[in-house]
């Protein structure tokens, strides 16, 4: 059961890392087929975010910015009994919370089949951004193309 748990850390970890701001979105070519899974029992997956201009995103067995993949997709979150939490709050400012649960977000190309799966039996799915002008865009086993769900960067902004 331990290497199990470790196992099933090591890939929310891996999925974690794999996405997330930065200054440039990179693009990501994959000339084959794409499987991306994370299975949950038992745990918590919390993203947080606080101070000005915070922002917090989240993505599990997710696609996210400029993705080509020339085969198929297959993207599944599954869970029992814990929850998936992402927050971004800032005082007075804006805040962004942008979670995704086995969807693809962005300029996604998939030149094949597109399967998304997410199951979550006794869980729950959370997503809060708090502060004025703040957002929170949640997508769960969903394809989303909205580049104006995506807070409008201040000046000054590093990215």
């Amino acid at each position: 059961m331990k290497t199990l748990a470790f196992i099933t850390l090591s890939v929310i970890a891996s999925a974690a890392m794999a996405t997330g701001p930065v200054p440039s979105t990179p693009d990501i070519t994959i000339t084959g087929n794409s499987t991306q899974s994370v299975s949950l029992t038992s745990v918590s997956v919390n993203n947080n975010s606080t101070g000005s201009k915070s922002e917090a995103f989240q993505n599990l067995a997710s696609n996210t910015g400029n993705v080509t993949i020339s085969g198929n997709s297959t993207q599944t979150v599954t869970g029992s009994g814990g929850n998936v939490t992402n927050t971004a709050s800032g005082s007075g400012s804006e805040a962004y919370a942008s979670q995704n649960l086995s969807s693809n977000v962005g300029e996604v190309t998939i030149i094949g089949n597109s399967s998304q799966f997410t199951s979550m039996i006794n869980s729950s799915v959370n997503n809060l951004s708090s502060g004025s002008n703040s957002k929170a865009v949640q997508n769960i086993a969903s394809n989303n193309a909205c580049f104006t769900c995506q807070p409008t960067k201040p000046t000054g902004w590093p990215y």
